[in-house]
């Protein structure tokens, strides 16, 4: 008996193993044979390569039953059946002419797809126009429709085109529809979203107390509200019970709550609540909310409780310097608050594990501590090394604490390990320059710092240069950093350029001043203290040049923009007596080209009659009396400004605001307040001082140059008939005459009794001193 051979399971049974096919991944395997089958021929049977499995694919043709593919991807619907017609008898493979595959894959044209063509991909954010096939894929009545994706970033994975994506998104792409197609009520998922989160709240033992605060805690802060202090006892009463403090002072909406009482709570009852926080204090400073009740306790609390404070602060100190909040907390109680022997201890921290649990009251400084034990100095300085640069890395150095350690180190540090540590701090100089200490660190930095590390450090400082200019410590490292440098062209155009378009700003700051001054007449005792001019001197040792030859290059250089800046604001340049001792020194440095521009600009403003300046004066200023540090008085004023602001927007409560103003005036003007009055310049007592300063230097400038024109002179060629009739009625602008006769060459002599002959009459007339010596010196 002749057994017949059976044909693979995949030909032979009627619901064949079907080729699953992936909207984002194409069989490898079929691509090859897709290539090989014309997309015209499809009903002819193809058997597969030896080389590919019987499971790749299983291309059958139509039932004559159902008139449709079994196969799940290559159905067709009866429209399209039409152009296969009656399956054909078998080829032979080598005699089947193959076919260029379609170009056209998306059916244009009526033409077949080719479902085995890899599809185009679809970027994020395009439509996509096709069927979304699952189970019931090729079905006759299969719907199409549009579905626009959402755009995704580059990369952000591969386009889902499931069905699950098109129900996710919806036919809008708006909505979230759920599985049976029904859109989910937005409503209801807040509703029940909010009530979830109110049943965890409830959950918490503290909830219902912090609910009766919160009510009280609106009355509280009311401005309107009287007797306070009667609330935050109540309110006290209902939140001292067991540890319910603890677990509110971290809370945003409940913090604000112990904030409002440590305000406005008696002196005994804040005392109570400072006492019950004063454990909590660490934990409270590094809290982003918490901490506002730390600066409270700070400000309105009793000498005693901040002193306890600055102690609850003992063993966290360098944890706290290197925490972004609590830095600045700690600044303000070292800087403030701590007395001599609290800094010290603060201090202490710093230099090892050792001082953090225990410490040393003979310990004042760094250098005490290996004073009596040399062998423990390397370990010591590695400690504090260690501390520093871990605040460097964070770039939390801008801390009076942290200043006084690095000045301690620097001192003790050895020259050939200073470069390191110079190194790291040079970007984070100008965070040093807030302190005293700070800008001593910052300027022995610079001074010990290596050609490429100064060049850092001045373009750090370039973009703050104003900034530290007129600060009250910040200047004296930039007049360090001036008096040390070998390379005047360097400093002018990193320094003076850059502060050139802003020297009206300058000029006008007590600490900005002093910069234009030193420019002008560096280490002039009639300009700066001896132990200033020390201080900054010191880096001369770390340069080459000679620092006369130094400071006569820099003021060449500045020469003509300083006259260019008088030119053309003559007034600014007179406008008080601080300005004007400063131009008083430029005229006298000027060279007489120079010289000879800025006095005519000057003397045009002097006899102007309408030149008149601002003076502040202070009304009923105290003397002798201390003041004494009232924690109430300070609420209470500054309540009181607070109220001020806040009623001047509504007409209803005009009147109190006038009252309190009123009383706001009195008191401040008991405590010495400064008004601003408008008198005329020549006869203000700080100009007359600067005129006069300006006059007598004439004397020196004709004893080099005889011919040379001077102030005074300039004076009498631009004085008017009009405004000496006004001076001689004048005390102050007679003595300025007087001087002008004194200072001055017989010519300019001569020109003056000339002026003032005609008005002989008048001057005998006056009673003033500078009248009766104007006419004993002139012999009129």
């Amino acid at each position: 008996m002749i057994k017949s051979r059976k044909r693979p399971a995949e030909h032979n049974s009627d619901e064949p193993k079907s080729f699953k096919f992936n909207g984002n991944k194409t069989n490898k395997t079929s691509e090859k044979v897709s290539s090989k089958i014309s997309p015209t021929k499809r009903t002819k049977e193809v058997k597969p390569k030896s080389n590919l499995s019987s499971k790749t694919m299983d291309i059958r043709k139509p039932s004559k039953a159902s008139g449709k593919f079994k196969g799940k991807e290559n159905k067709v619907a009866p429209s399209k059946a039409k152009h296969f017609g009656k399956p054909k008898p078998k080829v032979p493979e080598k005699s089947m002419k193959v076919k260029p595959m379609n170009k056209n894959p998306e059916n244009v044209g009526g033409k077949h797809t080719n479902h085995f063509a890899k599809p185009k991909s679809t970027m994020p954010g395009k439509t996509l126009k096709g069927k979304f096939t699952g189970k019931q894929s090729g079905k006759p009545n299969a719907k199409k429709f549009t579905i626009k994706f959402p755009a995704q970033p580059f990369g952000s994975g591969k386009l889902d085109r499931s069905v699950a994506t098109a129900k996710k998104y919806g036919a809008t792409g708006k909505t979230l529809a759920s599985a049976d197609g029904e859109k989910t009520d937005w409503r209801k998922f807040k509703q029940e979203k909010k009530e979830l989160k109110l049943k965890r709240k409830q959950a918490k033992d503290s909830y219902e107390i912090s609910v009766e605060a919160k009510q009280i805690y609106e009355k509280l802060k009311c401005r309107r509200t009287e007797k306070k202090s009667e609330l935050v006892e109540k309110l006290y009463n209902v939140l001292n019970r067991g540890d319910v403090i603890k677990k509110l002072i971290k809370a945003h909406d409940t913090a604000r709550i112990i904030q409002c009482m440590l305000k406005y709570a008696s002196p005994s009852l804040r005392d109570q609540l400072s006492e019950k926080l004063l454990p909590l204090v660490v934990e409270m400073s590094i809290s982003k909310y918490s901490h506002f009740c730390v600066l409270r306790m700070f400000k309105y609390g009793s000498p005693t409780i901040k002193s306890k404070l600055v102690d609850g602060f003992m063993g966290n100190v360098v944890r706290l310097a290197g925490h972004n909040i609590a830095s600045k907390i700690l600044d303000h109680a070292y800087h403030t608050v701590a007395s001599q022997k609290q800094r010290s201890y603060l201090r202490q921290e710093f230099y090892g594990e050792l001082y953090r649990s225990s410490k040393d009251e003979n310990v004042k400084t760094l250098a005490d501590t290996y004073k009596e034990t040399l062998n423990m100095k390397r370990s010591i300085l590695g400690a504090v090394k260690s501390n520093l640069d871990h605040l460097a890395n964070k770039q939390l150095v801008d801390n009076s604490l942290v200043h006084a350690v690095i000045l301690e180190y620097l001192a003790e540090c050895e020259d050939d390990k200073i470069e390191e540590t110079v190194s790291a701090f040079a970007p984070l100089v100008p965070l040093m320059l807030t302190t005293k200490d700070g800008t001593q660190a910052a300027t022995i930095c610079f001074y010990k710092s290596s050609p490429k590390n100064r060049r850092a450090i001045i373009k750090t400082i370039k973009e703050h240069l104003v900034k530290i200019s007129t600060h009250e410590h910040g200047h004296a490292f930039l007049l360090a950093l001036i008096n040390s440098l070998d390379d005047t062209k360097a400093t002018k155009k990193a320094i003076y350029d850059t502060l050139k378009p802003e020297l009206e700003t300058l000029m006008s700051n007590q600490w900005g001043r002093r910069i234009i001054e030193w420019l002008v007449a560096p280490g002039d005792t009639s300009c700066f203290h001896p132990s200033f001019i020390a201080f900054i001197e010191t880096g001369l040792q770390y340069s080459k040049k000679d620092k006369e030859v130094r400071r006569k290059e820099i003021f060449e250089q500045i020469e003509e923009s300083l006259c260019t800046a008088i030119t053309e604001h003559p007034k600014f340049w007179l406008s008080n007596r601080h300005i004007g001792l400063v131009t008083a020194e430029i005229l006298k440095k000027l060279s007489q080209q120079h010289f000879k521009k800025a006095t005519i600009a000057l003397a045009d403003v002097i006899v102007d009659p309408e030149w008149t300046v601002m003076v502040e004066e202070e009304v009923g200023k105290p003397k002798g009396n201390k003041i004494v540090h009232d924690v109430e008085k300070i609420i209470t004023d500054a309540t009181k400004v607070k109220n001020q602001k806040r009623l001047a927007s509504t007409t209803l409560d005009a009147e109190n605001e006038n009252e309190s103003s009123d009383d706001e005036t009195v008191e401040t003007r008991e405590h010495g307040q400064v008004d601003v009055v408008t008198i005329s310049g020549i006869e203000e007592s700080g100009l007359h001082i600067v005129l006069k300063k300006i006059i007598k230097n004439d004397k020196d400038r004709l004893e080099q140059n005889s011919g040379a024109q001077t102030f005074g002179s300039t004076i009498l060629t631009k004085l008017s008939n009009n405004t000496l009739k006004n001076w001689i009625n004048v005390n102050r602008a007679c003595f300025i005459l007087l001087n002008i006769f004194e200072q001055n060459a017989d010519v300019t002599k001569l020109t003056l009794k000339e002026l003032l002959k005609p008005l002989n009459g008048e001057l005998k007339r006056g009673t003033a001193a500078g009248q009766k010596l104007l006419l004993e010196k002139l012999e009129l």
